[in-house]
């Protein structure tokens, strides 16, 4: 009996081992996710009236082990939301563009990833993971344990190898706490607060900037709002 319990905990062990030693690289839908992605955007509200028809993106998603690092930089056309995401920086004529870095750690063998961070950007409450449902699909949800609803649903799918599109819901999640803000009076759990659009192609590292400068020309950008050395977003003129 020892024998075997002996055997049974080595193997245990060496299980344990090799589940720990998977990277991200081992799973298909993030080694189609990273590099390089140029996208168009739209953007609509819970009555499916536009808030943005159009804007732009450049999308870096980087896998390192079990860490993944995307930084996604959004380029906002002139608009009431554009000139709230300037920070007092535009006009109401002008585009802006922000820079969001979001970090997360794998932490299971599925592949899920359990996001730590998302500096400068429009951000959310709770738990967020991506979790993986098929080679080339995954959903991204941040989760309300307060209230036990979701805030937001983000469907990540890739049919094709250099095709990534994305559909973003935010949900209503809460309608009495200190969540409730952003719902509508007459809203209930699970209601639409928006809806995006997000459709990608991929691109080269060295067409990144070029892509980077056809938006912010395309969108009239005239400031940037970016992470600073705290990692709190901090706002530049471009012009």
């Amino acid at each position: 009996m020892k024998f075997w319990g002996t055997m049974f905990a080595a193997l245990g062990l060496a299980v344990a081992a090799q589940a720990a030693d998977k990277t991200l690289a081992d799973v298909p839908f993030w080694r189609a996710n990273a590099g390089w992605w140029r996208v168009d955007n739209t953007y609509f509200d819970r009555n499916l009236d536009y808030n943005i028809r159009s804007y732009n993106s450049v999308i870096h998603i980087e896998i390192d082990g079990r860490t993944y690092r995307e930084t996604e930089i959004k380029s906002y056309a002139p608009s009431r939301l554009a000139h709230y995401y300037g920070r007092g920086l535009t006009t109401e004529a002008e585009g802006v563009e922000t820079v969001t870095v979001t970090t997360g750690e794998m932490i299971d063998d599925a592949g899920t990833v359990r996001i730590a961070s998302a500096a400068s950007g429009p951000g959310g409450e709770g738990t967020t993971e991506i979790r993986v449902l098929s080679a080339d699909t995954a959903v991204r949800v941040t989760h309300n344990a307060a209230t036990g609803f979701d805030s937001y649903r983000m469907f990540i799918t890739l049919p094709a190898p250099n095709k990534r599109h994305v559909a973003n819901y935010g949900l209503v999640s809460d309608t009495k706490g200190p969540g409730a803000a952003n719902a509508a009076p007459d809203a209930r759990m699970g209601d639409l607060r928006g809806f995006s659009l997000f459709r990608g192609d991929r691109i080269a590292a060295d067409e990144a900037e070029s892509w980077r400068a056809t938006f912010r020309a395309r969108n009239l950008v005239k400031a940037v709002i970016e992470p600073g050395p705290d990692g709190k977003p901090a706002g530049r003129r471009i012009d």
